[in-house]
């Protein structure tokens, strides 16, 4: 349901926004393939380190993972909300005792697991260079992220949600190619000590018309952290497409 709502909003607030011109919305409709998915809770001897890709079973081979983008710009600023939907689910027979999030999951015990992580992210960047065939854009991205990964077999559930903000790079290079197609890279990406994330995407920008353009390419999603807590680690690979409108 909030999915929904914030899609609404987003949609209506470009609507009627002022300054039309400097507006764009862009939903993409993406198929998310997981690689890799590894948790650990807590992050020791307390804990046993989970490789859901590897242990147990996918439920679905590729799952729906929608992104809508609302961007405005003035001149060379680029101010651009995200929000983006990404789970996965697994099941399968624990090999071993698992102990997660203090619950212990006994060999040979039916597992279900459930993975989410929706981020919902205020980005600004500024256009460094601006050429008739060539435009590069550097800034930097506040993440929300809203995630949490569950197990449970008949009769008990764990499961551990993370909220939490988090600052990352922002870039946007753009070669045009003719005068409606362009290739293009753009994403948010940051790396610690404790922990690391990246969203990119590379593919292909066509104007069908002065105000609507269509994309379509490639995005990689990675990262996770490190801590005490808790050790997550996952890899998702997009088909990224998406329609864009200029107000």
């Amino acid at each position: 349901m909030k999915r929904y709502l914030l899609i609404a909003l987003l949609f209506c607030f470009a609507i009627h926004a002022e300054a039309q011109s400097g507006w764009q919305i862009r939903l993409m409709p993406q198929v998310a393939f997981g690689t890799r998915n590894t948790v650990q809770r807590p992050n020791n001897e307390e804990g046993t380190r989970i490789f859901l890709n590897d242990d147990y079973n996918r439920k679905h081979n590729a799952s729906f993972s929608p992104r809508i983008e609302l961007k405005y710009n003035y001149k060379r600023h680029y101010v651009i909300l995200t929000a983006a939907w990404v789970s996965d689910s697994f099941e399968g027979v624990a090999k071993e005792d698992v102990l997660y999030d203090r619950q212990l999951f006994a060999t040979g015990s039916p597992i279900e697991a459930d993975y989410s992580f929706n981020t919902y992210r205020l980005g600004y960047r500024y256009r460094i260079l601006e050429r008739p065939r060539f435009n590069f854009e550097l800034g930097a991205t506040l993440l929300l992220r809203d995630a949490y990964i569950s197990l449970e077999d008949r009769d008990k559930k764990a499961k551990f949600s993370n909220v939490g903000v988090a600052p990352l790079l922002s870039y946007y290079i753009e070669w045009k190619a003719t005068e409606r197609l362009s290739l293009l890279s753009y994403g948010d990406a940051f790396a610690v000590k404790a922990g690391r994330a990246e969203d990119v995407f590379a593919g292909a920008k066509y104007q069908i018309t002065p105000m609507i353009s269509a994309t379509a390419g490639y995005r990689l999603l990675e990262g996770g952290s490190d801590s005490d807590r808790v050790y997550t680690m996952s890899a998702f690979h997009f088909l990224s497409m998406g329609i864009g409108v200029e107000f």
